[in-house]
């Protein structure tokens, strides 16, 4: 079954992606002014892969961000 997406987590993923950095966790300053939930924000600064996914962040997203945490 597919998540639910959320809008506010996808464009947390987008701003940092379009950094063109890779991170292995997000800080307080890349979630600064969006608007999201304790969980969300809480995987998001833990780089928690699993939970990003259940939460409804892209797939293409969270690997273009989090791209270290994935084993090749």
């Amino acid at each position: 079954m597919t998540p639910a997406v959320s809008y506010p987590l996808n464009k947390v993923l987008t701003a940092v992606a379009r950094q063109h950095t890779m991170k292995p966790a997000l800080t307080d300053d890349d979630l600064a002014g969006h608007t999201l939930s304790e969980p969300e924000r809480a995987a998001l600064k833990a780089g928690d892969i699993d939970a990003l996914y259940r939460l409804g962040a892209n797939p293409y997203l969270i690997r273009r961000v989090f791209r270290a945490r994935f084993k090749i």
